[in-house]
């Protein structure tokens, strides 16, 4: 331990000695580690952290689904009564869904909330307990509509409400029923979606006074029944507690034991229903999202993990030349009796600290940097998100691992090479025998080739990305969204029955239509590109038989109009018309891909197509509109269905104006609001906002992967002036015998960046063979770019090459004004 001390207090004078050395290692060492703490906090936030629950680990999450095509979907509330009646693995089964509500106050806007209609048993099956008052009973899991009771979440009960002890018992006002508020959430639960803010929660028996949110299908045609009394209706999220000494396997055995009888008591609307169950901590956010957020972690990861490789290899690079030059201080230790292993373990224990200091600035780059991401504002989102990203025990433990990490892999080489010393030489300080001649690679090449390498990997990666976004952004979308202002409320939350709801819509298109500017204003339940998705089981006789499967198409209701506003020409029958919305008649409008693929060959008008199979009335097609994207930008042409809007309380409206929407929309909005000063917006866009949506993955990536590409080829930059400086000055009597004998300063300019050319070919060469292997992983995010798409690779290239020969350039005039005589006489 004495010797440890010593040689750690030995490492601090070095450091002090020699401060520009110091600043350099530690900045880039700081910068390697706080990148990588930085993104794995966000990890930890988004996928690590636990939701602050009673033993996580032993609640599950049940999922069931009638479609191979969305294998995890939610479940209706008759099932959710079968399965907690019927299953003996769990101690518990509660079951949640999103819902949206209007929250009206004296004094106060009205402000749209975002909360959870739950079970009774929610809070007890998660080991929940309010920080005030009360959670729900059991008696208020009976009778729809009859228990306007509300638990606060404890972020609004301090923002709204002040944090006040006397609001339990106090009267809400949500969506024009009061509530009474019953109990305040504990501090930090905010459901059980990680980022997600449930700002209020109420019995489940409220939910159709509220504007449901969430994940739902429906198989049941009962127009009589409401959603809880549906079986067919599928719209909650249900989890449950494990008994004691029973696993996820029995529990998944049980719930498909109780699925055979419920597909065979209830064949109509579960005849081919299957229930999946995961464990909690196997789900963050859902089973078909939770991929897709996995990977793109782990490439993030492991590109900031390529820059603190280089900035390792950098560090490494500067020990190894201060080995060179603590030669003779290395040779007197080892003469009088420090052996190999005593010299490597002082020098790794002056990485060691090196690295503390660099691991600490690290760690306080990545509190920073936390903090002004936790503080990002995200009132643009439909949904209230927000994650914490503050540096934890977990963060801090990574962070001392990888400060760990970096020692052995930027101080064990350079130590090993210090300490395997030639004595005589040495102590006669010759320092001249590893520059005098280049004969070999060295380990400071190696490192620098690996450098260039990796950091032509991350920019090989963020050339793909851009170049897929300059593609996507040049797709023909079949459509432009820049005129077209997209707004969407629902006048349920505002207490309108249908018929009310129904004449206000009327009110507002007009008075939207007659605006100065305004082109054209319609309904639409969905906007090409939205990330929502509504799909229809169509059959068609002759291609469907009656015991056939649906097939999932694309849907979405329309009014009168759509089609101009949304500028989607049709190509052949008409467009769907007033009096269809108004008759609720049943036509449809299909895409071209759609009447290609049903009938091929011939006109598809008068065609019929079934939605609730053969008995129930078809829709007739009326017209062939032309294919425009429907999900994303680089999707191939897929079938799309458009039918009339019906009667609804929820209006989504496209206006198409003659300036662009950005400006448009402060009037249409006030137009709205003249209409119904309550109204509460739920989106309120420009078209382009939502198509911009879609390749936001993309570009999100491109910029940070650009971004790190440049912050690594910056540092790699630094290690290639560092090696060609360091040649140079090792080899000053050959610059010096050289100019002595002819050689002009250009010659020696030449020369010196040959060498620095010879590496970068190599680190090219190593780094577009790495690449061209780790590029399939970013295959799901290029838009028509191919993973060896030879512009990135240039434009890649050409800008390493750059910077590689700017970064050598200075040392290679330095070496071309040697003065020959003085060289020859210093050496």
């Amino acid at each position: 331990m004495e010797e440890l001390i010593q040689d750690v207090t030995h490492g601090f004078r070095l450091l002090v000695r020699r401060p520009g050395f110091a600043v350099v290692a530690v900045a880039s060492l700081a910068l390697g580690v706080g990148l990588n703490t930085t993104l794995f906090s966000i990890v930890n936030a988004v996928l690590l952290r636990n939701t602050p629950v009673q033993a996580p680990d032993r609640l599950v999450e049940v999922y069931s689904s009638a479609s191979a095509d969305f294998p995890y979907m939610t479940s209706s509330y008759p099932d959710y009564l079968s399965i907690r009646e019927q299953a003996r693995t769990f101690s518990g089964v509660a079951a949640h869904a999103f819902v949206r509500g209007i929250l009206s106050s004296a004094g106060d806007q009205p402000a749209l909330m975002t909360g959870e209609a739950v079970t009774s048993n929610y809070f007890d099956v998660l080991g929940v307990r309010p920080a005030l008052g009360r959670a729900f009973e059991a008696s208020e899991d009976v009778g729809e509509g009859q228990h306007p009771v509300m638990v606060l979440s404890h972020g609004l009960w301090q923002r709204r409400f002040g944090g006040r002890a006397d609001v339990v018992g106090q009267a809400v006002d949500v969506s024009g029923v009061r509530y009474t508020v019953v109990g305040v959430g504990p501090a930090g639960f905010s459901g059980m979606l990680p980022g997600f803010e449930a700002q209020f929660w109420v019995p489940v028996m409220m939910v159709d006074r509220l504007n449901f949110a969430g994940i739902q299908s429906s198989t049941d045609q009962d127009p009589g029944a409401t959603r809880l009394e549906k079986r067919g209706q599928r719209w909650l999220f249900v989890k449950a507690r494990l008994a004691a000494g029973r696993t996820v396997k029995e529990a998944a055995a049980e719930l498909e034991t109780i699925f055979s009888r419920l597909r065979k008591d209830h064949p109509a609307t579960n005849e081919k229903t299957r229930a999946s169950v995961f464990p909690g901590g196997g789900v963050r956010f859902h089973p078909m999202v939770d991929g897709y957020v996995k990977a793109a972690s782990a490439v993030l990861l492991a590109a900031v993990a390529l820059v603190l490789t280089i900035a390792c290899a950098n560090v490494a690079n500067m020990l190894l030349a201060r080995g060179a030059s603590r030669r003779r201080e290395l040779a007197v230790r080892a003469a009088i009796g420090a052996g190999r292993a005593r010299l490597v373990r002082q020098l790794l224990s002056e990485s060691l600290v090196l690295a503390a200091i660099g691991g600490a600035a690290g760690v306080l780059l990545a509190t920073w940097a936390g903090r002004i991401l936790s503080g990002l504002p995200t009132d643009a989102l439909p949904l209230p998100i927000h994650f914490d990203f503050h540096v934890d025990g977990t963060v801090l433990a990574f962070a001392a691992a990888v400060s760990l990490a970096t020692t052995m892999l930027f101080g064990l080489a350079p130590a090993l090479t210090a300490s395997r010393l030639d004595l005589v030489p040495a102590l006669k300080a010759d320092t001249t025998g590893e520059g005098s001649v280049r004969r070999r690679v060295t380990l400071r090449d190696a490192l620098v080739v690996t450098q260039l390498a990796l950091s032509l990997v991350l920019l090989v990666a963020g050339a793909l990305l851009a170049r897929g976004l300059l593609v996507a952004r040049g797709t023909n979308l079949g459509f432009d969204p820049a005129p077209i202002s997209y707004l969407q409320f629902d006048l349920k939350m505002n207490g309108y029955d249908e018929d009310r709801a129904v004449a206000l819509r009327k009110r507002v298109l007009a008075d939207l239509r007659a605006l100065p500017g305004v082109a054209g204003a319609a309904l639409v339940s969905r906007l090409p590109l939205a990330p929502d998705i509504n799909m229809e089981s169509i059959r068609i006789r002759g291609q469907h038989g009656p015991q056939d499967d649906g097939t999932p198409i694309d849907t979405v209701s329309v009014g009168d109009d759509y089609f101009r506003v949304a500028g989607v020409p049709i190509v052949e029958g008409r467009a769907i018309s007033e009096d269809d919305v108004e008759g609720s008649r049943r036509v449809a409008v299909i895409n071209e891909t759609m009447a290609r693929r049903y009938w091929p060959g011939r006109s598809a008008l008068g065609e019929m197509i079934y939605m609730e199979g053969f008995e129930a009335p078809p829709h007739e097609v009326v017209g062939v509109a032309r294919d425009h994207k429907v999900r994303s930008v680089g999707e191939d042409p897929r079938p799309y269905l458009h039918v009339p809007a019906g009667p609804s309380r929820a209006v989504s409206l496209a206006v198409r104006t003659t300036v662009p929407a950005e400006k448009a929309l402060p009037m249409l909005r006030a137009a709205i609001l003249a209409v119904d000063k309550e109204i509460v917006f739920t989106e309120d866009v420009p078209a382009s906002t939502v198509v911009a949506h879609t390749v936001a993955p993309t570009q999100i990536g491109a910029a940070l992967l650009g971004a790190f590409g440049a912050l690594a080829l910056l540092l790699a930059a630094v290690g290639l002036y560092g090696v060609i400086a360091y040649s140079v000055s090792m080899r000053t009597r050959e610059m010096g015998v050289r100019m002595a004998l002819g050689a002009r300063p250009g010659d020696v300019v030449r020369l010196v960046l040959q060498e620095s050319g010879r590496l970068s070919l190599a680190g090219i060469g190593a780094g577009a063979l790495l690449a061209a292997v780790l590029g399939r992983v970013l295959g799901s995010l290029l838009y028509g770019v191919s993973a060896l798409d030879p512009v990135a690779y240039v434009v890649a290239a050409t800008i390493l090459l750059a910077v590689a020969a700017l970064a050598s350039i200075v040392p290679a005039l330095a070496a071309a004004r040697v003065d020959p005589l003085r060289a020859l006489r210093t050496e």
